[in-house]
């Protein structure tokens, strides 16, 4: 879309009215949400350039989802959902599982999550805030308003693609945590 005819275009945009919505809300939009990621992967110049108009950044992630930047701190929310995914991804690593590919492919079950049950990860999470089941089916429930989960059933649920942006935050804690432990390299050097 030119510049010169942004307007003209800008109606016939599909989905535009509800991309925008649920964009502006937050969510972040996959394959999953059918009509919209479809408007958006087909048109995703077009709207980038309207949102752009309008003081908006769409960001197309590398693994095919759809946000608006967010160049604010981490809120209480993200914080709590960030807080679930780390806590989720050590119970998943410390029994053995590939996280990446358990994230992405089980179906989690609320009353098996691992969250309230040691004193470690209660303390974490009575730190976030949250010390009951209920409380953390309402962090899961708020993931999939933002589109970070899907429900499955009533007891359970599955991750979309857009958690993504939680496990790329894990991996580079992951990263910056190992190169801080490694012991530095003496450059061959022996003391004496």
């Amino acid at each position: 879309m030119k510049a010169d005819n942004l307007n003209a275009n800008v109606l016939q945009l599909p989905q535009l009215a509800e991309v925008f919505e649920a964009l502006r809300r937050g969510r972040h939009i996959c394959a999953n949400d059918g009509e919209l990621y479809h408007a958006l992967k087909q048109h995703s110049e077009d709207y980038r350039q309207l949102f752009e108009k309008l003081g908006f950044k769409l960001v197309q992630h590398a693994r095919d989802f759809f946000h608006f930047a967010d160049a604010s701190n981490f809120t209480e929310t993200a914080s709590r959902m960030a807080l679930f995914i780390f806590i989720l991804v050590e119970h998943l690593a410390d029994h053995g599982m590939t996280v990446e590919e358990a994230i992405m492919t089980n179906r989690f079950d609320y009353a098996t999550l691992p969250h309230l049950k040691s004193e470690r990860y209660q303390t974490y999470m009575r730190e976030a805030g949250v010390t009951t089941h209920e409380e953390l089916i309402a962090i899961v429930r708020t993931m999939e308003r933002y589109g970070f989960t899907r429900r499955l059933g009533a007891d359970t649920f599955a991750f979309n693609v857009p958690v993504y942006r939680f496990l790329d935050l894990c991996m580079n804690m992951a990263e910056q945590a190992e190169k801080e432990t490694k012991p530095e390299e003496n450059d061959g050097e022996v003391e004496a």
